[in-house]
């Protein structure tokens, strides 16, 4: 039991330096011009559009842009948080 215990409060510290680390990561991606900072844990931290975008005759096209430039940063944070993720808990026998 106190071997289980042990490896609760290993797995709880591991998970919290994960966190920190992967609030650590940012990506950025610039698209068409727009963009985008996110962190490792997914948390939009700014949006930048140039102000061609800000005419309501290109909506559509800003919108579409806009899931563009999300959809592919979502992607590079996961991988490296992913990365970062395998690292930190390589040797953890769970």
């Amino acid at each position: 039991m106190f071997d289980q215990m042990k490896q609760l409060y290993e797995l709880q510290k591991k998970a919290k330096e994960l966190q920190k680390k992967l609030e650590a990561i940012i990506v950025e991606r610039s698209e068409s011009g727009l963009k985008v900072r996110m962190n490792g844990l997914f948390k939009v931290e700014s949006v930048s559009i140039d102000p061609q975008y800000l005419s309501t005759d290109k909506k559509e096209k800003l919108e579409n842009a806009l899931c563009s430039i999300f959809s592919n940063t979502v992607e590079e944070a996961q991988k490296r948080s992913a990365s970062e993720s395998k690292d930190l808990l390589k040797g953890f026998a769970g």
